[in-house]
């Protein structure tokens, strides 16, 4: 049976080449040495010189010798009965997408085969690999009722058609051994794939479970650090708003500001942990706990909805941030929507790091098919007195990989790059219906 794995990309193409390669083999390849059997030894069966005594020169097969006299009737291929040999391996190669169809074939023409000439040699080589194969596909009931009628007929041919008035008891019982053989033979090979497939499947799944497994542990590393420091973040921030009453304003807000977000970021990871536990929880792993127990509040997975709270809290840390969004955020879901916004938090965010002397433009246009997003900084002041350089961003930060990489995730594209006034701009298509191919990061 075939199971060959899909490859796609320019880096797979050989490997696909090689696939290929197998495929076909496995399809016309083994039929070749089927063919051969068939034909050349069937040909070669109607020549034979035996006599009554070995070698006196009568011409035929033994079992082709009548009981009586044991003398060999001459066996003469015509056209119809060499065409019917060929037909019966041509129609192989299609056995695996048409098993029962190849097996009719096949069927017919070795019968039809035994009642032109007196059946010689391995002329049912090719109905044996139709039976193997429909056997193996499942068609069992199939493969008995043809070997059933194969049995009846290819023995007594030469007796209703009075090219012999003695039925050959021999070649009954070699017909019956020969379809038990091939059946027998068949269901051992159904077994042993069997157990193969099987085998893979556990390796499979003992895969999945070390994967849920890492999965746990990364989360539970997670939570013991990130979220421990968010929590002392969020808490400091709070007692100093608390006690410094006689603060200035502006330190004040940044303090809220600070306490805002990290609460924000608190719950946004006790919903991812969430996830994770949900996932991992019917392999067996061990749950994580989250800071504040089962009952721990948790926010909806982040989208496009919530790219202007994004943009508030931008502003509230001193950046001066524009939005212009043009379409329905809530036609967009799935992993294209939760992308999309994390696109548009990394760009924010470096904006924030790299330049925070820049103004941010953040645009999200939303049509029926794809998702545009375009984030630009644009500096206050020329660039060799603001931003000197903005390649060390490109060649060393991750934040251009990970958005890129969920781009990749959906089928979409990005591209990133310096602009000519100093600034930076992150460029983004993503597909609505994006293809759902990248775990949760």
């Amino acid at each position: 049976m075939d199971t060959t794995p899909t490859l796609a990309g320019p880096a797979s193409e050989s490997a696909g080449t090689r696939w290929g390669g197998r495929r076909r083999f496995a399809r016309v390849g083994r039929v070749l040495p089927v063919a051969f059997l068939q034909i050349v030894g069937t040909l070669l069966a109607s020549r034979v010189l035996v006599g009554p005594g070995l070698g006196t020169g009568t011409p035929g097969p033994p079992w082709a010798r009548h009981a009586a006299t044991g003398a060999v009737d001459p066996v003469q291929l015509g056209p119809l009965a060499i065409g019917l040999l060929v037909a019966g391996v041509v129609v192989l190669p299609w056995r695996w997408r048409w098993p029962r169809a190849v097996l009719l074939l096949t069927l017919a023409t070795t019968i039809g085969y035994a009642l032109v000439v007196s059946p010689r040699g391995p002329f049912v080589a090719a109905l044996t690999m139709a039976l193997a194969n429909a056997w193996l596909r499942g068609y069992r009931w199939w493969v008995v009722a043809s070997a059933a009628l194969a049995v009846v007929v290819l023995p007594t041919a030469d007796v209703v058609l009075d090219r012999s008035s003695v039925l050959d008891l021999g070649a009954v019982l070699l017909c019956v051994a020969w379809a038990t053989v091939t059946i027998a033979v068949s269901e051992l090979v159904r077994v042993r794939l069997e157990r193969v497939a099987e085998r893979r499947r556990q390796r499979a799944e003992a895969d999945r479970r070390r994967a849920a497994d890492e999965r746990v542990r990364i989360a539970r590393e997670l939570h013991d650090s990130v979220a421990h420091s968010m929590s002392l973040i969020n808490l400091q921030a709070g007692v100093a708003l608390h006690l410094g009453t006689d603060l200035p304003d502006q330190t004040r807000d940044s303090l809220a500001n600070i306490r805002d977000s990290s609460r924000d970021a608190l719950v946004e990871l006790r919903t991812i942990l969430g996830v994770l536990r949900s996932v991992d929880g019917a392999s067996g792993a061990e749950s994580v706990g989250a800071p504040d127990g089962e009952g721990a509040e948790r926010a909806p997975v982040a989208g496009l909805d919530r790219v202007a709270d994004l943009v508030q809290r931008a502003r509230a840390a001193g950046v001066d941030v524009t939005l212009a969004v043009d379409g329905d955020p809530s036609a967009v879901h799935g992993v294209t929507d939760r992308n999309a916004f994390r696109i548009v938090q990394e760009s924010v965010t470096n904006v924030m790091k790299h330049a925070p002397g820049h103004r941010a433009d953040v645009v999200v246009s939303i049509g029926p098919d794809v998702v545009d997003l375009v984030v630009a900084d644009h500096p206050s002041q020329p660039p060799s007195a603001d931003r000197g350089s903005t390649e060390p961003l490109a060649a060393t930060g991750n934040g251009i990989i990970g958005m890129r990489e969920r781009a990749n995730a959906v089928g979409g594209t990005l591209s990133a790059g310096p602009t000519t006034d100093g600034g930076w701009r992150v460029i983004a298509r993503l597909p609505v219906a994006g293809t759902d191919t990248e775990d949760l990061r």
